[in-house]
């Protein structure tokens, strides 16, 4: 989420209450203001990873008059759709919509998985029993779509708001109610094997949506999957070294005749209790994992900003895939492409080089080789028509 300044002009009370960032959805890159329209709720408890929150998004034209704590009022509905992990609901992501959740009616959203990163963007810092008015318009013309003429926009949102179905709207003012949620966690509360699962989680999430033609939600997975994945490094070290100390003071504790002084029942009692939350523990990764998935989450990245037509930021990310992972031919492949794209045309060469050491039947990486032959010729010749014109 990228924070922008906002609007010059404002004054200080506006310039707490409004925050603006840019959005990823998989028709493109969207950009949201968001205003708190009430007072604020007193407390520190918000939405962390994990946390299943119940919302509603409006159109502010047909917004509700009632607010979220009076929906709560109605015992029935909160106890027939209080949140709950195994009630969130995963809503198909489609390029011709930006919120990819129903409009008009309370849904049970999973907070971090980027399924709307519009409405997680506004839900971050909400308390329960608030309500927030958010504005989406495109980020730039690369993001814009084919829309209606603005005099058509009006009859356009009318229509779309009568539909029960997910709101295709590509811009325009809405409210955000957050009714409840369950707790969740800050991902420096998490645990090596919390955070590893949340990891491989976004990169599965990624892949589905690469191999649905969703390239801008596919990179948002391999992001949230890597910085996630960066801040594992010092939590596993801090693990290590725990660890370490209970060893030490383990084996210290067997030295001391008089603490070692246990009873048969007791002893039964612990290795009990030790295979029950060995059972319970989650995966920590080794090294070779943690290596080996970062380099694929690298090299997953640059050929989504391939797609994306961001050759210089491809370039850095398959070239980290190489160093971490020097054997991938998918990773030095797309170094080359890359390269070639942004006129390194020796690290091209080199690149797509490595490719056929590797694998030496690399069609892909021959055809490489040929467009850098061409393109090194169309350089020459453009260089040398300008020191002919310099001469004559």
């Amino acid at each position: 989420m990228k924070t922008l300044q906002p609007p010059a002009g404002d004054s200080h009370a506006a310039r707490t209450d409004f925050t603006s960032w840019v959005s990823v959805c998989p028709g493109g890159l969207w950009e949201v203001q968001r205003k708190w329209t009430e007072e604020r709720k007193k407390g520190f408890v918000t939405p962390f990873l994990g946390s299943v929150c119940k919302v509603k998004v409006n159109l502010k034209a047909s917004s509700e008059k009632d607010s979220p704590t009076q929906h709560s009022d109605n015992k029935n509905e909160e106890n027939s759709t209080s949140p709950s992990a195994s009630l969130a609901s995963a809503y198909p992501r489609t390029p011709d919509s930006v919120l990819q959740i129903p409009v008009g009616q309370w849904v049970l959203l999973s907070f971090g998985e980027g399924q709307c990163d519009v409405i997680e963007g506004c839900l971050e810092g909400m308390k329960a029993g608030e309500e927030c008015e958010f504005k989406v318009m495109p980020f730039n013309k690369d993001s814009m779509p084919k829309l209606p003429s603005t005099s058509e926009q009006t009859e356009y949102q009318e229509v779309e708001a009568s539909k029960e179905e997910h709101s295709s709207l590509h811009w325009g003012t809405y409210t955000l109610a957050l009714h409840s949620f369950t707790p969740g966690k800050e991902s420096w509360e998490m645990t090596s094997g919390e955070k590893w699962t949340w990891v491989r989680l976004h990169k599965e999430r990624g892949s589905q949506r690469f191999g649905k033609g969703d390239v801008w939600g596919a990179s948002d997975s391999y992001c949230r999957a890597m910085k996630l994945l960066i801040t594992l490094t010092e939590r596993r070290n801090e693990e290590k070294n725990s660890k370490k100390d209970d060893n030490e003071m383990e084996e210290d504790a067997e030295e001391d005749t008089e603490a070692s002084s246990v009873t048969t029942a007791d002893r039964k009692k612990e290795e009990h209790s030790k295979e029950s939350d060995a059972a319970v523990q989650q995966h920590v990764p080794t090294d070779e994992e943690y290596t080996s998935l970062k380099a694929e989450l690298h090299s997953n990245l640059s050929l989504c900003q391939l797609r994306l037509n961001q050759p210089a930021k491809a370039r850095a990310s398959s070239w980290n895939a190489t160093q971490l992972d020097p054997l991938s031919t998918k990773a030095w492949y797309r170094l080359g492409q890359a390269s070639l794209l942004v006129g390194e045309l020796e690290d091209a060469r080199r690149a797509f080089g490595k490719v056929l050491e590797l694998q030496p039947n690399s069609a892909s990486a021959r055809q490489g080789l040929k467009q850098v032959n061409l393109k090194e010729k169309e350089v020459d010749n453009k260089l040398g028509q300008r020191l002919s014109k310099m001469f004559t």
